[in-house]
C-alpha cells in the first residue's frame, strides 16, 4: 500500500462557516429582508446622516474613540436671597473665592444676606487675610466719592463683628490690629472682645506698653473694660515685672464695681513671686480670702514654686500642708520645685515622704519624672540609698525615661556601696528606653567603674 497523503490544513479564514438552518416562517409573519454587506470604507464625507434605527440604543450610535461629553448639572437660578445663601454656602467650604464672586454677581434685586456675608468674612480672614476680607467689603459696599465721608452703604454690624471675631481666634498681632480700620471705616465701633484680644496679643509679644496703649485706645474709643480686661492687663504687667502698677489697677477694678477673681490674684501672686516678693504674694493670699474668693489649685501652685524658689522652705511646707488638707493635687513642677528644697536643706526622709504620698493619692496632674529624678538625686547625695533604689524601681514600674543627672548620681551611688550588679541593670534599663545617648550612658558607666576600681585598689 502506498502512503496516505496528509490533509492540507487550510487556513480557518478560509473555511466556509456552516449556514444556519431558515426557520420556518410563520405565515403571518414575512420574512426578514437579506442584510446588505457592509462597505470596505466607510465614506469620508457622507452627504446625509444614517437614520438611527428604532430600539437601538444611544452607545451604538457612537463613533469608535469620541469621548462622551461629560453631563453639567445645571446650577439652580437665584431669584432670593434663600437661594442665594444656600449657593454660598455650598460653594464656601470648598473654594472660597468662587462663593465670593457668587456674591459679586448676584442680581441686583436679590440682597445679600448678613449671615452669608458674615461666612464670607469668616472663610477670607481665616484662609486668606483681613486684606482679603476687607477687598470684598470694598467691592460690595464701595466708600463714597469724597474722601474722608462716611460710606452710602456701610456692611452690616453683625457681618463686621463676625469678621473680627474670627480674627481674634486666630491671635496674630497684625491681623487683629488691622481689623480697628476696617470697622472704623464702616461706622461700627470695636467691642471689648476686640480689644481684650488685642491685649492679650501683646502680652504673648512681651509688650507691656503696647499692653496700656491699647487699654487707653479702648477708653478713649468710650469702651468700658471688663473683667477680662483687667485680668488681661495686671497678668502682662505682672509678667513683666511692673508689679506695683498691675497692683495699682487691681485696687482701681473694686472703684468700678468689678470685683478681682481667682485669675487676677493668682496673676499677681507669680509676678511679686518672680521678682522675689514672695511673702508679699503670701500676704495676697490671705487677703484674698478675706475678700470670700477662694483659691485654686493653680494659686497654691503658683505660691509653693515661688516660696521654694525663694528659699523660704517652712512658708512653704505650710501651704503643702494646707493643700494635702483641702485635697487639692500639686502640677509636677511645684512638686519638682518643693522636693527640690526639701533635699538641699537636708530634710531627704520629708521628701521621700511627700513623693511616697504623691503616688498613693495620685495627686500627679502631670509626669512624675521631674519629681523622681529630683528625689533620686537627693537620696544618692544624702547617702539614702536603699530610698534610692525604691524611687528607681518606681520609675522603672512606670516605664519612664531616666534623666542624665540622676542616672549618674544613682550609677555613683551604686558604685560607692559596691552594687554592680544593680549598675550593670541601671545602664541596660537606660539603653532599652533610650533616656539619652549611649556615648552618654556608657560615659557615666566608665567613669563610675574606674572610680570603683580606684576606691578597690
Amino acid at each position: 500500500m502506498g502512503k496516505v497523503r496528509h490533509a492540507v490544513k487550510l487556513p480557518l479564514a478560509l473555511i466556509p462557516k456552516p449556514k444556519p438552518r431558515p426557520h420556518a416562517a410563520s405565515p403571518s409573519t414575512p420574512p426578514p429582508p437579506p442584510r446588505a454587506p457592509p462597505p470596505a470604507h466607510p465614506p469620508a464625507n457622507p452627504a446625509k446622516p444614517c437614520k438611527k434605527p428604532q430600539g437601538t440604543s444611544k452607545r451604538s450610535t457612537a463613533l469608535p474613540h469620541a469621548a462622551a461629553p461629560a453631563v453639567q448639572e445645571e446650577r439652580k437660578p437665584i431669584r432670593t436671597p434663600a437661594d442665594l445663601a444656600a449657593a454660598i454656602r455650598a460653594a464656601a467650604a470648598a473654594d472660597v473665592d468662587a462663593a465670593a464672586a457668587l456674591a459679586l454677581s448676584a442680581p441686583p434685586d436679590v440682597p445679600l444676606p448678613t449671615h452669608s456675608l458674615a461666612l464670607l468674612l469668616r472663610h477670607l480672614a481665616t484662609t486668606r487675610s483681613v486684606f482679603a476680607a476687607r477687598g470684598l467689603l470694598d467691592k460690595l459696599h464701595p466708600a463714597g466719592e469724597e474722601d474722608g465721608a462716611p460710606r452710602p452703604n456701610p456692611a452690616p454690624r453683625g457681618a463686621l463683628l463676625a469678621l473680627a471675631d474670627a480674627v481674634c481666634h486666630r491671635g496674630g498681632l497684625r491681623e487683629i490690629s488691622s481689623v480697628l480700620p476696617v470697622l472704623r471705616d464702616h461706622g461700627v465701633r470695636a467691642d471689648a472682645h476686640l480689644y481684650n484680644a488685642l491685649m492679650k496679643a501683646h502680652v504673648a509679644a512681651d509688650d507691656p506698653g503696647a499692653v496700656l496703649r491699647v487699654f487707653r485706645q479702648m477708653r478713649g474709643d468710650g469702651v468700658d473694660p471688663d473683667l477680662v480686661t483687667y485680668n488681661t492687663l495686671i497678668f502682662g504687667l505682672a509678667r513683666a515685672g511692673m508689679v506695683a502698677k498691675a497692683r495699682a489697677f487691681l485696687d482701681a477694678m473694686a472703684a468700678e464695681g468689678l470685683l478681682p477673681d481667682v485669675i487676677t490674684y493668682t496673676s499677681l501672686m507669680n509676678g511679686m513671686c518672680v521678682q522675689g516678693d514672695a511673702l508679699g504674694a503670701l500676704k495676697l493670699l490671705e487677703e484674698m480670702e478675706a475678700k470670700g474668693c477662694q483659691p485654686n489649685e493653680r494659686t497654691y501652685n503658683t505660691l509653693l514654686m515661688g516660696l521654694c524658689k525663694n528659699k523660704k522652705l517652712d512658708k512653704a511646707v505650710e501651704v503643702y500642708r494646707s493643700m494635702v488638707a483641702a485635697g487639692m493635687k500639686l502640677e509636677s513642677p511645684a512638686y519638682a520645685s518643693y522636693v527640690r528644697a526639701l533635699c538641699r536643706s537636708g530634710s531627704v526622709a520629708d521628701a521621700y515622704e511627700v513623693f511616697d504620698y504623691a503616688i498613693q493619692t495620685k495627686s500627679f496632674t502631670e509626669p512624675i519624672f521631674l519629681v523622681a529624678h529630683e528625689l533620686n538625686m537627693g537620696l544618692c547625695n544624702h547617702k539614702k540609698l536603699d530610698k534610692a533604689v525604691e524611687v528607681y524601681k518606681s520609675v522603672e514600674v512606670a516605664g519612664m525615661k531616666l534623666e542624665s543627672s540622676a542616672y549618674a548620681s544613682f550609677v555613683r551611688a551604686l558604685c560607692r556601696s559596691g552594687s554592680v550588679a544593680g549598675v550593670y541593670e541601671a545602664f541596660d534599663y537606660a539603653i532599652q528606653t533610650k533616656s539619652f545617648t549611649e556615648v552618654t550612658a556608657y560615659s557615666e558607666l566608665e567613669n563610675s567603674i574606674k572610680w570603683l576600681r580606684k576606691m578597690k585598689s
